[in-house]
């Protein structure tokens, strides 16, 4: 068992190994969400109904049109589930380049609800990257320069945020999209689901800009500090994915396949049989387990996972890091491919009932990060709104 921050309690590492079958939802079978498992955050709930409902306010109502499409549930083809991070030429939303000064006041108010104060910092540190990516492709392919703005990143909110402690709560949500930055929350009553969750830099780092350096760290600090026995077991290739193993797929399914490769970087390609290695296997998690840690180890592996949950309000991360704790840290497993020291092309992947981190930084030959955290499952809120459901009907 663990202790309320993730940690095994009694410093040890229990000798049950998961085997590679353990369902990866981190819920029974009946999909409910149990108490002290879900994610309970009624503080932050309340925060981003009452910043969603100043920001709808404060807009037109043409802007409204665009700001504040319905809630659409479960459909894989509806909008609220398009989530990709690439520079697209046409974005759905309101760009903040539509706001003036009060509405970006209330849209910035929506995101430092929504996230902790380091999560925001790294939300605009990476607006700002686009300023240093714009001035780096004007000298090397100027026509598509425009693409890489900060003033392109686009708000929708879901459906109708209702006041805290409604006794019949409707389901809504909000996304903040854009180069590098995909935030998507899902909010359910008191409950609130804040995946998927990616942040990404191109530059990986540019002067006193590192967005995601602690992610980087942290991830050459675990394993470095593995034995060359564990190392062997982590590593599960040699070279990394092009991007996520998962891709941007609306629902992660049991086997995910990397792409053969990442379209703005066309020279980097991995074959049939390495996709095969690098694969996502939900019910047969790759690398090293918890088991097969020593218990400094694990507790490294927790703080990383600790890591990207902080990107979230204290209520929200530390309500995903009960859900890691009740499933079990050793149950845990970390997967690493590419190169071990900085500067190498490089992703891991930590994986667990109901959590998936991926981290990359492949492209641009090890300077172009990409890193998400999701939950299999529960992604867009499913296992909240598929117990909402069945509560109310």
């Amino acid at each position: 068992m663990a202790s309320g921050n993730g940690h095994p309690s009694n410093g040890q590492v229990d000798d049950k190994h998961p085997g590679g079958g353990h369902p990866d939802d981190g819920y029974p079978d009946d999909g409910q969400a149990p108490a002290g498992a879900g994610r309970l955050a009624p503080q932050t709930a309340a925060r981003m109904a009452a910043a969603a409902r100043a920001l709808i306010g404060a807009v037109s109502a043409e802007q409204q049109i665009v700001l504040n499409p319905v809630f659409e549930d479960f459909d894989l083809e509806s909008s609220r589930r398009h989530w990709t991070y690439l520079p697209e030429v046409d974005r759905p939303g309101l760009p903040l380049r539509a706001l003036a000064d009060e509405q970006r006041k209330r849209a910035h108010e929506l995101i430092t609800a929504s996230v902790s104060m380091e999560g925001y910092a790294k939300v605009v540190s990476i607006m700002a990257m686009e300023h240093v990516r714009r001035a780096l492709v004007l000298a090397s392919a100027p026509a598509s320069a425009h693409l890489f703005d900060p003033e392109r990143y686009c708000f929708r909110i879901f459906g109708a945020p209702g006041p805290a402690g409604a006794r019949r709560p409707v389901p809504w949500g909000w996304q903040l999209a854009g180069h590098h930055v995909s935030l998507n929350f899902t909010v359910v009553g008191d409950y609130v689901s804040a995946t998927p969750c990616m942040l990404g830099s191109v530059p990986a780092s540019y002067g006193s800009l590192s967005p995601l350096e602690h992610e980087e760290t942290d991830g050459f600090l675990f394993v470095g500090a593995l034995s060359p026995a564990q190392r062997a077991q982590a590593v599960i290739w040699h070279r990394p994915p092009p991007d996520f193993a998962t891709r941007i797929a609306g629902r992660i399914g049991e086997v995910e396949l990397p792409d053969h490769v990442f379209e703005p970087e066309p020279g980097y390609r991995i074959s049939d049989d390495e996709r095969a290695a690098l694969a996502y296997v939900r019910s047969g998690p790759r690398g090293i387990g918890g088991t097969d840690l020593t218990a400094e180890q694990l507790y490294a592996l927790v703080d990383l996972v600790a890591r990207f949950a902080g990107r979230l309000p204290r209520e929200v991360a530390e309500a995903e890091l009960r859900r890691v704790d009740a499933a079990g840290p050793e149950n845990l497993w970390f997967a690493w491919a590419g190169g071990t020291q900085r500067g190498d092309r490089h992703y891991y992947r930590v994986q667990g009932p109901g959590l998936l981190i991926e981290h990359d930084n492949t492209q641009s030959n090890g300077n172009h990060v990409h890193s998400v955290w999701r939950v299999p499952g529960g992604d867009f809120g499913d296992d909240l709104l598929a117990a909402h459901y069945r509560a109310e009907h």
